[in-house]
């Protein structure tokens, strides 16, 4: 018998349900439709019922913080762009470490600042391909 978060971490055989990179040990659940979302359109039953809770990297459940899907994915479109809008060089620690979790965020998701995201995310690819 497996647990709850069993279930989620396999939904995608291990996988981060938005990038597709493994899980690991350092993963957290996501509410796909997250929690204010969902009270906002009077829907908090559904917050947490399994399937909205996916599995996802550390990293990524933190930069998504509260968006919903949605405004999520229009978020990470312009991503390259605020990429290419961080400074080179710098002596400020707090922007190094700004720089550093965005490179992070970036790499997880396969993004340059001259590659943006496609728009899909990994759960929806294979939705796709099957």
């Amino acid at each position: 018998m497996s647990t709850k978060r069993e279930r989620i971490k396999n939904k995608f055989g291990g996988l981060c349900a938005y990038t597709g990179k493994p899980l690991g040990d350092d993963w957290q659940i996501d509410h796909m439709e997250s929690v204010a979302h969902c009270r906002w359109n009077g829907k908090s039953d559904k917050a947490n019922l399994e399937e909205n809770l996916i599995p996802a990297l550390r990293i990524v459940n933190h930069y998504k913080r509260s968006h919903h899907l949605e405004s999520f994915r229009r978020y990470m479109l312009n991503f390259h762009k605020r990429l290419k809008k961080l400074p080179q060089k710098t002596r400020v620690a707090r922007t190094e470490k700004r720089k550093e979790y965005m490179y992070k965020v970036a790499d997880a998701f396969g993004i340059t600042p001259d590659r943006p995201f496609d728009g899909l995310f990994y759960f929806e690819k294979q939705k796709e391909a099957k």
